[in-house]
């Protein structure tokens, strides 16, 4: 049995183009193209390419994209909710994260662009481009604390990126 039956007679809400969007603990009627509609779009894909990466590479990396998931995830119930606990409890899981991140480090300063050469790599790349391209999306919302949060969750991405087998390209002294 479907869970949708309207699959069945192409009557599903949304299907013109419009749809019900959730804002800090509202419901309001929304055309597909609506900033917020955009923005859970981005964060969606996010999250998707976020667990995509936690299955592809190994351990502690996969813990650390699992968490920044889930980070999303809470992230979402927030803009959605306007419950600071969520936001509370996205940040959390974003500082357990950082904490594995930390301790997987690889020594030395990065002195160049990086470049994935692995697929692995690659996953959290794209991981990394959602999430910035979801901050990009809240901060023309002006939803400052949970744009800075997208922003840290990004850059742990990155973090994670200088683990797995990557190309250090046109290396120079940055001081």
């Amino acid at each position: 049995m479907l869970i949708k039956p309207c699959l069945l007679l192409f009557t599903c809400p949304g299907d013109s183009g419009d749809t019900v969007v959730y804002w800090k603990g509202s419901a309001r009627p929304a055309r597909k193209d609506d900033p917020v509609v955009k923005l859970y779009g981005a964060l969606d894909t996010a999250i998707a390419y976020s667990h995509k990466a936690a299955n592809l590479i190994p351990r502690p990396q996969a813990r650390i994209m699992r968490l920044v998931a889930f980070s999303l995830m809470e992230l979402g119930f927030y803009l959605a909710t306007g419950r600071a606990e969520y936001l509370d409890t996205a940040t959390a899981l974003y500082r357990r994260a950082l904490k594995l991140a930390y301790a997987a480090a690889p020594e030395g300063r990065l002195g160049s662009w990086l470049a994935c050469a692995s697929p692995e790599c690659s996953a959290v790349d794209e991981a990394r481009v959602w999430i910035r391209w979801a901050e990009r999306r809240l901060v023309s919302l002006g939803e400052a604390p949970a744009a800075k949060l997208l922003n840290q969750l990004s850059n742990l991405a990155f973090e994670v990126m200088r683990t797995l087998p990557h190309i250090e390209y046109r290396h120079r002294n940055i001081d």
